[in-house]
């Protein structure tokens, strides 16, 4: 396992230098102090400025690695102002490898790896262990304790401690994990033992190896994997884990941090400013400075295509205005040539998003961004927006007079709304406009006409708004009304549609409460109003039982009438039985009826013939 084995092993170099990243997060830069050896992490101390420089320059127990001579890795201190290196605190260092560090935000303890002192039988190597000590403010090491997770089975190292001091990410290959050397994160105890670590789960863990965990202050996780899709080898990258979520996907930090090479052991030491180490020149490892040019931010993109939903066809110039919880605009976007738009946004927010597009209806929707998801597909759809005047002319259906001063009223029967309410105008007429209709949607209408001395009328139209401009309701529905006077069948001037009957019974349907309560409301309105309900059968049936049949059809509709009435003896009802079929469907004796059933249900009627107005 690369950078978590017993001593250090150099890599072989997989190519080049790659070229500037456009808009890059990060500048890169050389150091004076690299030599020929590996140096592979360079980390601010705690109590000076100076840095602490991991390296496997000569000091201490020399170790023969295929007949060479290679120095275990050490720490060492960078002079600040000339960046010339000296050694660092022999308490610090060991006999075998010393690795990765991190000290608290107070200072006053450090934590960091070095290998085990014995070689685990398994595996013929030395572990990696992680330790700890207290740092005095004179910067010493004291009270160099290992940890109590460390375990001979495995290796454990590279510590990370978050901004606020509760918590450690580390690197290991204990049992359990995705595969290689995977992060874990543990809290850290005020005698600073560990927790029990978790694993960071498959959002960061791969297969292969994740290394070298470093927080900056704005509490995203740097690390290194050779696992994440990546420029080559091992490549930086950068997490944020927050309180109750799941990582968010790692972001390759791509160059010129990362390289063709191996880059690794990234480590803030001010405000977007740090080093790392990298074999991209001749496959030595060498440390690297590096400023961050502006703040990571993790997004979520949002992107998608604008169609007109009644077409199909892409929405080129349509605009969408995404505004936050907070009521500020925070994003404009317009679409392409092929209505498509792309827009990124902050995790973890609500936003409102408006499309709009001329020709078109504007459409919004909510959108909760979720820290896990960092890409969202949202395709967004506009209805046409035909813009439609409803105009008619209210006649007298006797004569085809003109009326004017007619209430109107309509009513939408989907939302149950008056949306109209006015007088015919001296040429009979009226109108009301609707704008940004739904295309395609049909509209649902109840209109009632009223006028002194002519029946209540109340008929149903519907239209199916495809276009704009203006919709005479004459083409759809009669708007004339009838005189109240006697010889009217107030069941055709009222436009009421038949009473009708199930074949052979007399009981009133549901349907048909509708009609007589309107018959009901204008006998009350002409409290002298006087009416024969005749009741009518189809030709089915004995001559004699029609007649009975009617008999007991027109005493139930005019008992329903009559009590809801003043004065019940203004209707009477008569039965007529088959005498008088509206449709003809004769069907006595041998005459065999070939008429539908639905002839026959029209035969099956109830009419209200006018007796007497005043």
């Amino acid at each position: 396992m690369k950078y978590l084995v017993s001593f250090w092993v150099f890599f072989t170099i997989i190519g080049g230098l790659f070229a500037q990243a456009e808009n890059p997060f990060f500048s890169t830069g050389t150091v004076k102090f690299n030599s020929d050896v590996a140096e592979v992490g360079a980390y601010k101390n705690a109590t000076n400025d100076a840095l602490i420089l991991v390296a496997a320059r000569p000091w201490g127990i020399i170790k023969r690695v295929d007949s060479q001579e290679q120095y275990f890795l050490n720490y060492f201190e960078v002079n600040a102002k000339d960046q010339t290196v000296g050694n660092f605190q022999k308490a610090s260092n060991s006999k075998f490898n010393e690795g990765a560090l991190c000290f608290t935000p107070n200072g006053t303890r450090v934590f960091f790896t070095r290998n085990s002192s014995k070689v685990n039988k398994s595996s013929k190597k030395r572990e990696l262990m992680l330790f700890t000590a207290i740092v005095n403010k004179q910067g010493k090491w004291s009270k160099i304790t290992p940890s109590n997770l460390n375990n001979p089975a495995y290796s454990i190292g590279h510590p990370a401690v978050s901004p606020d001091g509760n918590s450690l990410v580390f690197a290991s290959d204990m049992p359990g994990g995705q595969g290689g050397t995977d992060l874990y994160m543990a809290s850290i105890e005020s005698d600073g033992t560990l927790g029990t670590p978790i694993n960071l789960g498959p959002k960061i863990n791969t297969a292969n190896n994740e290394l070298f965990p470093w927080y900056n202050q704005d509490n995203q996780l740097f690390f290194a994997s050779n696992g994440h899709p990546g420029l080559g080898g091992f490549d930086l990258f950068v997490t944020e884990i927050r309180e109750g979520k799941e990582p968010f996907t790692p972001m390759n930090l791509q160059a010129p941090i990362n390289s063709a090479s191996d880059d690794i052991a990234i480590a803030f030491h001010a405000d977007m400013q740090g080093y790392f180490s990298s074999n991209r020149r001749n496959g030595n490892d060498d440390i690297y400075r590096f400023t961050q040019l502006r703040p990571i931010v993790f997004k979520v993109i949002m992107s998608g295509t604008v169609t007109d939903v009644n077409t199909n066809d892409t929405l080129k110039d349509a605009e969408l205005s995404i505004v936050n919880a907070q009521g500020s605009l925070v994003a404009t976007v317009t679409t392409d040539g092929k209505g498509f738009y792309s827009v990124n946004l902050e995790p973890d927010q609500k936003y409102t998003v408006e499309v709009k597009k001329t020709e078109h209806k504007e459409a919004n929707f909510q959108l909760n961004t979720d820290f896990n998801t960092p890409k969202v597909k949202q395709n967004v759809q506009l209805e046409g927006k035909p813009n439609v005047t409803y105009s008619g002319r209210v006649t007298d259906s006797k004569t085809s007079e003109i009326l004017s001063d007619v209430k109107v009223s309509m009513k939408d029967l989907i939302t149950g709304k008056v949306v109209f309410s006015g007088i015919t105008d001296s040429s009979g007429n009226f109108s009301k406009s609707f704008e940004n209709l739904t295309y395609g949607k049909v509209q649902k209408f109840e209109i009632k006409l009223e006028k002194k001395d002519y029946a209540t009328k109340t008929s149903n139209f519907d239209y199916e708004p495809k276009i704009s401009g203006t919709i005479n309701i004459n083409d759809i529905t009669d708007l004339s009304i009838g005189k109240v006077e006697v010889g009217v069948d107030l069941s055709k001037i009222m436009d009421l549609g038949d009473i009708y009957f199930d074949y052979g019974k007399f009981d009133i349907r549901q349907d048909a409460t509708v009609q007589l309560d309107k018959i009901v409301s204008i006998m009350n309105e002409y409290p002298a109003m006087v009416i024969e309900l005749g009741s009518h059968t189809d030709c089915r049936g004995a001559k004699e039982a029609n007649k009975t049949l009617s008999d007991n059809r027109a005493k139930a509709s005019a008992d329903y009438i009559k009590s809801r009435i003043s004065n019940p003896t203004r209707i009477s009802g008569v039965g007529y039985g088959e005498a008088k079929l509206k449709v003809n469907c004769p069907c006595e004796g041998k005459v065999v009826s070939n008429c539908p059933e639905e002839e026959h249900a029209k035969n099956r009627r109830t009419e209200f013939i006018v007796k007497k107005v005043k």
